[in-house]
């Protein structure tokens, strides 16, 4: 069974046009949203009428209030970030919420425990080139829909002689990893930012991925809540 799900971080506006492209597609997701994120202007942030319409089919879950790396922050704060982001986004949308990522993938086992103290189920990393789920409160991604030059080994291990491209173009190597999980059966787990898909003009990669792992019928959509 081949299992596909999505995840979007941080809680810009743009990540409006990016479920538009999950549901033309058929495939689902959870929006990580930090209501407060010190990274997007005030103006830039969704709007808590934005955050419900979202939720009426994807998964909100909790980013930290502000968006702090846990390991840079203290204990006290750390805490704080986290429970306060469950408790903002609960109010907003009058409903449980049960996914976190840390951000920047920046976490110790203290903030574990302080994720499943705060009542959390799963919690997001950004470790990536992985097929399934592991620690639920680590949960590892696929792939980030961003070029990053530290994946070379891991582009190498997939790609072969196609290094250069799937190197280059994320979206080459997304379609590849999506490939090679179905075969087998596993989890693919795309994640990435709107904002960061706007600023690199990669709509066109994004959807071109999203058309590739969408409205499969041997394949299960699922939030990332769905992973435990």
């Amino acid at each position: 069974m081949t299992t596909v799900t999505t995840s979007w971080d941080d809680g810009h506006a743009l990540d409006m046009r990016v479920a538009e492209l999950l549901r033309k597609h058929a495939v689902s997701g959870t929006f990580y949203i930090s209501p407060q994120c010190r990274e997007i202007p005030a103006d830039e942030r969704l709007t808590g009428a934005q955050v419900r319409e979202l939720a009426h089919a994807f998964e909100i879950g909790a980013h930290t209030m502000t968006h702090p790396r846990l390991t840079e922050v203290s204990s006290e704060v750390a805490r704080q970030e986290i429970v306060d982001s469950k408790k903002f986004l609960e109010d907003v949308l009058g409903s449980p919420v049960s996914s976190f990522c840390y951000p920047g993938g920046a976490f110790i086992g203290a903030h574990k425990a302080m994720v499943k103290d705060a009542g959390f189920t799963f919690a997001r990393t950004v470790e990536r080139f992985e097929g399934g789920i592991g620690d639920p409160f680590a949960a590892p991604t696929t792939i980030h829909a961003y070029r990053h030059y530290s994946d070379a080994l891991g582009v190498a291990r997939h790609m072969g002689k196609r290094f250069l491209s799937g190197y280059l173009n994320w979206d080459e190597l997304a379609t590849t990893l999506f490939d090679e999980i179905a075969q087998d059966g596993g989890v693919f787990h795309l994640w990435g930012h709107s904002w960061e898909i706007e600023k690199n003009s990669d709509w066109e990669r994004l959807e071109r991925v999203l058309a590739h792992i969408g409205k499969r019928k041997e394949v299960a959509y699922v939030q990332n809540c769905a992973l435990v």
